[in-house]
């Protein structure tokens, strides 16, 4: 921290100065791909080396995505032997795959009993992997365990990395994918909706959005905007439509969010039960409709208003000039003295009046 002095009144005695603090954050971001020193995966329970960062908050919290099992480091921990990913989080990393098959992993527990339910299941299971880009081109396969396979099932489109193709900044790592001893694909979680099936609409056909805050812009952003206007718009709306991806995918993280219904949400059937509902019943990550927030639209109240040429009374009552409030509102009107001189009275309707009195609305297109 520096701290510079900007002002000084040397008959108050005041001082004015300008503080500069210098902050190093963490770099690690959620589904970032690690390979942990041996010293530090024995420390956090023997957790194997490659994990995946589930997610960042007071501890850095770890997955091993061929068993599912976690792990945290404290901030003190990290900074002692900070950790740099061999695959960062980026969209250019991520590989779209289709799951063939699914076969579920069963708990050792399990092995000698001679039927299994549901809760007796593991959340691992054995994917039958190839890539998007490959059907139809070739037969190449792959079959990886994976932490989210529980959730999967024949025909689902998953995102992961594709260990084969990636470039890797660890030593140990480049060893062991040498030996074959690393997988071929890690798979990160699984896509919903549009998203899976390609639709470059698949934003809009979402049952979900979020709200937005009003931003105030710069004039400086605004004009850099303005140059740059198709490429920011474009950059914004993929960044949009990953954290969209993020949200949609991961129950955890959308828990402190509010998820508002689009208007075109409709309530899911409920149809008879068959193979594909039990499946489905096993997602706990899936947005579902009853999740969802109706969208709450409030009145105009007393400070739109005032921005409309309304006078408060201090009581929290607003009122306006005779005749003003009418004229915003499109309707025609006439004050009382002018009322008494209609020949025609038959035409007038009496309105319900505030502190003003009562109002006259006529239906004669001549007054």
């Amino acid at each position: 921290m520096s701290k510079k002095l900007i002002g000084t009144d040397d008959k108050s005695n005041v001082s004015n100065y300008k503080y500069t603090s210098y902050v190093e954050i963490c770099p690690l971001c959620k589904d970032d791909l690690l390979y942990l020193p041996a010293k530090t995966a024995r420390n956090m329970g023997n957790i194997a080396r490659l994990v995946l960062v589930k997610n960042v908050s007071n501890l850095i919290h770890f997955l091993d995505p061929l068993t599912g099992q976690t792990a945290s480091m404290t901030s003190e921990a990290y900074w002692r032997e900070p950790l740099r990913p061999i695959i960062t989080a980026a969209r250019s990393r991520m590989t779209r795959y289709v799951v063939l098959s699914k076969e579920p992993v069963i708990l050792r527990k399990n092995v000698s009993k001679r039927s299994t339910s549901k809760k007796q299941k593991s959340r691992l299971a054995e994917l039958t992997l190839a890539k998007e880009d490959d059907l139809g081109v070739n037969d190449a396969q792959c079959i990886e365990r994976s932490h989210a396979g529980y959730l999967m099932k024949a025909g689902d489109v998953c995102a992961g990395y594709d260990l084969n193709q990636a470039q890797f900044i660890n030593e140990d790592a480049e060893d062991l994918r040498e030996q074959r001893k690393l997988p071929e694909v890690i798979v990160l979680r699984k896509l919903y909706g549009g998203v899976a099936t390609g639709d470059v609409n698949a934003s809009k056909m979402r049952m979900w959005r979020l709200k937005r805050l009003d931003v105030d812009v710069t004039e400086e952003a605004l004009s850099l905007k303005a140059r740059n206007a198709k490429n920011l718009e474009e950059a914004d709306n993929m960044d949009e439509e990953d954290f969209m991806q993020e949200v949609e995918a991961d129950r955890e993280m959308r828990q402190n969010m509010n998820l508002y219904k689009r208007d075109t949400a409709k309530p899911q059937s409920a149809g008879p039960s068959n193979d594909d509902d039990d499946e489905d019943d096993d997602d706990d990550q899936k947005i579902r409709l009853e999740e969802l927030l109706d969208a709450l639209a409030l009145d105009a109240g007393p400070d739109e208003d005032l921005e409309n040429g309304g006078v408060a009374d201090g009581e929290g009552m607003v009122h306006y000039e005779e005749g003003e409030k009418a004229a915003k509102d499109g309707i025609k009107y006439v004050g009382r003295e002018a009322a008494r001189e209609v020949k025609n009275k038959e035409v007038a309707v009496p309105v319900a009046g505030g502190a003003l009195g009562d109002e006259l609305k006529f239906d004669d297109p001549d007054l």
